[in-house]
């Protein structure tokens, strides 16, 4: 189905401004990132306490949020059991625990809640998480270079793995830009923005592939603008759909999955944008610098 019908758009041209564009908001994230430390960690990566708490009567999750927010106690998360409001999983920082039970015995009284369960996350399981992590992604990234290179050729693998790793970039910075905390979820959601942003990719690949050997030529500047504008239709009908599912999973999901569906929001929407003015971008200049014949 074509939504859009008879582009013309430079794109190629306009690249030069997304690369100043992303740029810009990369290295501002990357400021914040060094600068905030520790703290762009969830409990899951750095290490902390976890317990389980139950009150005697229902306590909204939100007004627990605030009150572990006013304790300026660095990161925490709080979880839900139950829709009864009573029981909650609670995750901090080392030495928290005490900090919060007090501020609970002050506002709530001590005999209005029981602690079912208390642990600590060591720092050695969270090292082994990040190592896991970190290897999933980079398998990831070497199974897209190979199966782009088989595909394709070996500069359309690397302008789509570039790609990807712009995107990853791009989304790291907007969550230290907000102050957000990186867990396992936002991992999860890394993995997924790659799937997504590689299967854009390769659409417009494709086209790029059969234009090519249509024309046979070496204006590839015209080839690829020509190829992005006849797949544009597909590539926001694509984005936006999976938009408005995003959407709804970061309005209606709850705080728990706020922060995955914020991640896969961001990285969908730039992951449209990298397909069309980064991957296809970085061969061009590629090409300028050092002159190919694309044999696709």
């Amino acid at each position: 189905m074509d939504i859009i019908k008879k582009t013309n758009i430079d794109f190629i041209g306009k690249r030069k401004a997304a690369y100043v564009f992303s740029l810009v908001i990369i290295l501002a994230g990357l400021v914040f990132f060094s600068m905030r430390g520790r703290q762009n960690f969830g409990v899951d990566f750095v290490g902390g306490e976890m317990m389980n708490i139950e009150f005697s009567t229902g306590t909204d999750v939100s007004e627990i949020r605030d009150i572990l927010g006013n304790l300026n106690i660095g990161y925490y998360s709080v979880q839900e059991l139950g829709e009864n409001g009573k029981s909650f999983i609670i995750k901090s920082g080392f030495g928290t625990i005490e900090k919060i039970l007090g501020e609970f015995g002050s506002r709530y009284g001590s005999e209005s809640f029981t602690i079912k369960g208390q642990s600590q996350v060591s720092p050695s399981m969270s090292t082994t998480l990040r190592n896991k992590a970190l290897f999933a992604f980079i398998a990831g990234m070497i199974g897209i270079l190979l199966y782009i290179t088989i595909r394709f050729e070996f500069r359309f693998a690397v302008g789509a793995t570039l790609a990807i790793f712009h995107d990853m970039l791009f989304v790291l910075a907007i969550l230290a830009i907000t102050r957000k905390q990186i867990d396992a979820t936002v991992i999860a959601a890394f993995l997924t923005i790659a799937g997504f942003s590689v299967n854009d990719t390769v659409v417009i690949f494709d086209r790029i592939r059969e234009n090519i050997r249509k024309h046979r030529g070496d204006d590839y500047t015209a080839v690829f603008n020509n190829s992005i504008n006849e797949t544009l239709s597909r590539t926001i009908l694509t984005g936006l759909s999976t938009i408005v599912v995003v959407l709804c999973l970061f309005f209606l999901g709850g705080e728990t999955l706020h922060v995955f569906s914020l991640s896969l929001l961001i990285g969908f929407i730039i992951g449209t944008y990298s397909s069309v003015f980064i991957a296809t971008s970085i061969l061009i200049d590629w090409h300028k610098v050092q002159p190919h014949k694309f044999n696709v």
